[in-house]
This record gives C-alpha cells, structure tokens and sequence, in this order.
C-alpha cells in the first residue's frame, strides 16, 4: 500500500468535510401562496400569511409533491405549479433557493383547469382574425396566447400596457381578460373572481 503525503490527507479531509457540511446544511421552513411564477428564470412570488410578497429562486431539480388534490397530479412538476396555490417549502439556511415544496391546498378543481392569473404585460403583437396576442408577460418573457373571445383585440395596440387574465382551458393557457392600464376591461371581458 502506498503512503499518502501529508498534503493528500489533507486535501482530502478538507473535501469530506466540505462535502458533509453541504449534505447536512439546514434547511428553513416557509409557507404562503403563489403570486405568480416564471420557470424561464426559475422564480416564483409567494405571499406569506401576513400578506408580505417576496421573490424566491427555485432549483431546477426541486422537489414537488401535492397533498391536496394528489391523485389529479400523478406526476408533480414545477410546472404543475400556478396561483393561487397555497404551499409550504423549504429552502437553505440563508439562501432564498427553495428546494422542496408541498401544496397543501390547490385552490380550485384541478379537472377544470386554473382558476386564472391576473398578470401584467406589454402588447407585442395582435392578430384579431386569429384571435391571438403576443405578450411580454411581466414577470415570465414573450407569449403567444389565443384570447377568448377575441372581440377583446379591438382596441388594443402594439406597445399597450395591459392587465391580462390568464386561465387554463382543456390543458392550455388562454386570455380571457384584457384591461388596458388605467382603462376597462376589453369587450366582453370578465370580471375575476377573488378568492
């Protein structure tokens, strides 16, 4: 057997205990509900039980899981995840990176897809005969939704700063509110409910 040299041994002692004190960090308990998320960036807006929103980063390889609603979820993904869920997480000591989540209630029927998201965008592009909009979703970058009903496009313009109603209808997200800043909702738009 070969002797190892001192610096070896110390090189290795010095990685194992690296190694363990990563492995065994502590991790924090938090809970609240989704504002809004944006897996591009891979961040999320909670609202904490004093009404507090705060910005939290979220790793790639979280873990989700449900606890409500479970069996409408086989197999949890972040992207499963959506307002206005209300959840509990656990991110490191120090850090504002979650790596673990469990929705505790889901706060709609899933079998009917989302309840809806009220998010803010600028007007990228329409297309009233398509019933399409390109938006620059603030948070979650550009995206093209179908808007029902697209009597909604009219009056609505290039560079418009909106408030849109995004909902989940048979598996995809559509606009179903368009309200100009500082205006009314677009033609046949509806009101969102509040929880």
């Amino acid at each position: 057997m070969k002797h190892l040299s001192w610096r070896t041994v110390a090189s290795l002692v010095a990685v194992a205990m690296l190694f363990g004190a990563t492995a065994h960090a502590k991790l924090n308990k938090e809970r609240g509900n989704i504002v809004s998320t944006n897996w591009n960036q891979m961040k999320m807006d909670i609202k904490d039980p004093k009404g507090r929103v705060g910005t939290w980063q979220v790793k790639r390889d979280c873990r989700v899981r449900f606890s409500d609603q479970k069996n409408k979820f086989p197999n949890p993904k972040l992207r499963d995840l959506k307002a206005p869920m209300y959840i509990h997480f656990q991110f490191e000591a120090g850090t504002d990176l979650i790596e673990d989540i469990e929705v505790k209630e889901v706060g709609y029927n899933a079998d009917q897809g989302g309840p809806g998201a009220e998010q803010k965008a600028v007007v990228q592009s329409k297309d009233e005969s398509k019933g399409q909009v390109a938006l620059l979703l603030e948070p979650g970058g550009k995206k093209t939704f179908r808007v029902e009903p697209k009597a909604q496009l009219a009056g609505i313009n290039k560079g418009d700063r909106v408030t849109v109603l995004i909902e989940t209808k048979k598996g995809r997200e559509v606009v179903t509110k368009i309200t100009p800043e500082g205006g009314r909702a677009g033609a046949a738009g509806r009101r969102i409910r509040k929880p």
